[in-house]
């Protein structure tokens, strides 16, 4: 089974936010974008995710 690259950049940030639930998430995801080669489209999503909770 193969995961999408959204998939593992959540789950990335959960992992971080579990060690560090103080993280800054907006540098969270810039790593997870970066890490994971995510689209703006990507982007979007987890910043409505973590930093909008849309």
């Amino acid at each position: 089974m193969t995961t999408s690259n959204i998939e593992d950049a959540v789950r990335f940030i959960g992992l971080e936010l579990k060690e560090n639930p103080g993280a800054d998430m907006v540098k969270l995801i810039e790593q997870a974008s970066q890490k994971f080669d995510l689209n703006p489209m990507q982007q979007e999503f987890l910043s409505n995710k973590y930093i909008f909770k849309k």
